[in-house]
């Protein structure tokens, strides 16, 4: 450890003797100070402290006992050790007296450097002892008073911290109250809460005596139970605070109880916020029985239209019927007219009828989407053919601009191609006979648009936002020759919404036309490559052996005769059993299999077909009416390749067994 020199005074009046010792404590490297008198080592001493003083005996003026005596007296130096250095050996008196006056040691010259050094060096460790023992205690005395001055800050701190929050809940708006012990003696009550109990005074007194009431029985003991504990209480819409409510309208208040602790961890005190909140509440109940209301209402209204839909549409399949016979016993002309206007009118009520059950189910969420990776222009292409009778009877011009094989959506083709055919027939309703309707569709930041077009009435600007609401409709003619329920565009944006996308409005106000946007996400699968030129022939188109499984017998049936039509050698199973006998004899290349069996169900069955070692390159195929996700992973753990979900057309399931054999895996190895 490193430290200072040391100061250590040699008197001497001689220079010799000084020279002397200066030689023989050089090496201990610590400062040494030369006095040639004892008036001289004084004069240092009142500047500066030293270690250690080597004082020699014999001196003019002041001898070196004298010298000693006077060090003594003053309290800066009283217990500076010195050693008395003398040529002149002395009895033993001399010696006491050396020792009476101060003196720690006497050393009679000549002496041993060694000697004197060892004697020197004990005296410095002592000095250096003492001098980090008081360095500590400065120290200790420093952090001492700083922790005194501290205290005094912070407690002045928390008295000035007191006072403020004194302040603060003496101005709050809420009811504040703090309470003492177990007798919930109050310490504090603002005056919220003096006028919220109807007590004054109620500073010093005991709870139970300063609100004796019987119906604030529950609160006090409500209280008590947080001071014995030490949990807090958080009451929201707690009902009757202290009895407010008993013989009077329902209160009920947010009211917190704290618990704090003292030094020793104990509880002492409870802090009691209280806000009521009967307004809120009552605000609260009344919009929560409005929506209850709304609901309900909403509800039966959903039902209406599926019962009255329902009810309507039974009659027209018998009228249609009628009709039919009509046209077929009859061979007279006359009656041609007015069985058109009757098969006319029957079609445009069977239109409302539909639209009325679809908008029923679509705001139930129970229409069921069939989706498929779709072009647009083939949805287009249906609504077009939809609406053309209506646009060529007002004798309108329809433009199409939908470029073929550029917009793939995941959708269902039948509902797209509704919504399209609605927006259509919309447009040529609202358009002049001779007028110009548009329907053009194109990509844009990753969404694919169709626009429907007209220049017809237009919408004026205030109902824009309300188009597409339930039974709203277009300005109407006097003589509402457009008809209609004012549920079309509803449909149009339940179906758009279900499909994840948006339909929007515009027009620039009556009589400018109006537009009619759809936004659909655009598919994410990548369109399927055609066959390089020159490639083999797709599985496909060749010959396979094919195993149908499916517990439905007229399905497997007709299935059987469309796959044997294109040429495959096909065999029917319609339980697991059979087909896992028939698998093992037939060895064939692709299994069409039901998952809906009964009893060993189509996971079983593929299961162990993939267990048989002689079929392990057969191609299963699911063919379920089982759709969900769970499903499909369940299916592809057992091994199936592919997870096609009914009704399926032939088209489809013969591009599921090429695509199967196509991936067929290499024989396994011996």
């Amino acid at each position: 450890m490193t430290h200072e020199p040391a100061t250590i005074l040699m008197v001497d009046d001689r220079e010799a003797n000084l020279l002397a010792l200066e030689a023989v404590l050089e090496p201990l490297n610590e400062r040494l100070v030369k006095a040639r008198s004892g008036r001289e080592a004084l004069r240092f001493l009142l500047q500066e402290d030293c270690a250690l003083i080597l004082l020699d005996v014999q001196m003019p003026e002041l001898d070196g006992f004298e010298t000693a005596a006077l060090i003594r007296e003053r309290e800066r130096t009283r217990y500076t050790p010195i050693i008395f250095v003398t040529a002149v050996r002395r009895e033993e008196e001399q010696i006491l007296k050396g020792y009476a006056n101060g003196a720690v040691d006497y050393v009679v010259k000549p002496f041993s450097p060694e000697t004197m050094i060892a004697k020197v060096r004990v005296f410095l460790e002592h000095y250096r002892r003492e001098q980090h023992l008081r360095h500590e205690i400065a120290l200790q005395q420093r952090e001492r008073d700083e922790f005194e001055r501290r205290e005094r800050m912070a407690r002045a701190e928390a008295d000035a911290h007191r006072e403020h929050l004194y302040a603060l809940f003496m101005k709050a708006p809420a009811a504040i109250a703090i309470v003492r012990g177990e007798d919930q003696v109050f310490v504090l009550a603002n005056p919220q809460f003096q006028e919220l109990v109807g007590k004054k005074e109620l500073v010093g007194r005991p709870g139970r005596e300063a609100i004796p009431e019987v119906a604030a029985r529950s609160t006090w003991d409500l209280l008590e139970g947080v001071y014995r504990t030490g949990d807090p209480f958080l009451g929201n819409e707690y009902p009757g605070l202290w009895g407010l409510s008993d013989g009077s309208p329902e209160r009920f208040f947010n009211f917190v109880a704290q618990p704090t602790q003292s030094a020793s961890g104990e509880t002492d005190n409870v802090m009691i916020h209280a806000v009521e909140v009967t307004d809120s509440v009552a605000a609260r109940r009344k919009t929560e029985a409005l929506a209850r209301q709304l609901l309900e209402t909403a509800r039966n209204k959903d039902e209406f239209l599926a019962i009255l839909g329902h009810e309507l549409r039974n009659p027209l399949a018998p009228i249609l019927t009628a009709l039919h016979v009509m046209r077929l016993r009859s061979s007279d002309p006359s009656t041609d007219r007015e069985r058109a206007v009757i098969e006319r009118q029957v079609t445009h009520l069977s239109r409302l009828v539909d639209d009325l059950l679809d908008v029923s189910r679509a705001t139930m969420g129970k229409i069921d989407l069939r989706r498929e990776r779709l072009d647009l222009a083939t949805a287009v292409a249906r609504a077009v053919e939809i609406a053309r009778p209506l646009i060529e009877s007002k004798k309108q011009h329809l433009t199409v601009s939908v470029p073929v094989g550029a917009l793939f959506v995941e959708g269902d083709p039948v509902r797209l191609a509704q919504v399209i055919a609605n927006l259509i027939q919309n447009a040529a309703k609202y358009t002049e006979p001779g007028g110009h309707v548009e329907v053009d569709g194109k990509r844009e930041s990753g969404e694919m648009l169709i626009r429907v077009r007209d220049d017809g009435r237009g919408i004026a600007p205030e109902r824009l936002a309300s188009m597409f609401e339930l039974f709203v409709q277009g300005d109407q003619l006097p003589d509402r020759s457009e008809g209609g329920l004012g549920i079309g565009l509803t449909l149009v944006r339940s179906l758009v919404q279900l499909h994840g996308g948006t339909v929007d409005a515009f027009s620039e106000g009556p009589g400018r036309g109006s537009e009619f946007v759809i936004r659909l996400p655009a598919s994410s699968r990548e369109q399927p490559r055609p066959p390089e030129r020159g490639a083999p022939a797709s599985g496909a188109h060749q010959r396979r052996r094919i195993l149908i499984v499916d517990d439905e017998v007229d399905a497997a049936e007709m299935l059987s005769q469309a796959l044997q039509g294109a040429g495959h050698e096909v065999r029917q199973e319609h339980d697991g059993a059979a087909a896992l006998v028939t698998a093992a004899q037939f060895q064939p290349d692709v299994v069409l299999l039901d998952l809906g069996l009964p009893g060993m169900d189509g996971i079983e069955v593929a299961r162990r077909l993939r267990s048989y070692p002689q079929l392990a390159r057969v191609r299963i195929v699911a063919l379920t009416g089982y759709g969900q996700g769970a499903d499909r992973r369940r299916s592809a753990a057992v091994g199936i390749e592919s997870h096609l979900v009914k009704p399926v057309d032939v088209d489809t399931v013969i591009e599921a067994i090429g695509a199967a054999w196509a991936k067929a895996r290499p024989e396994p190895l011996a």
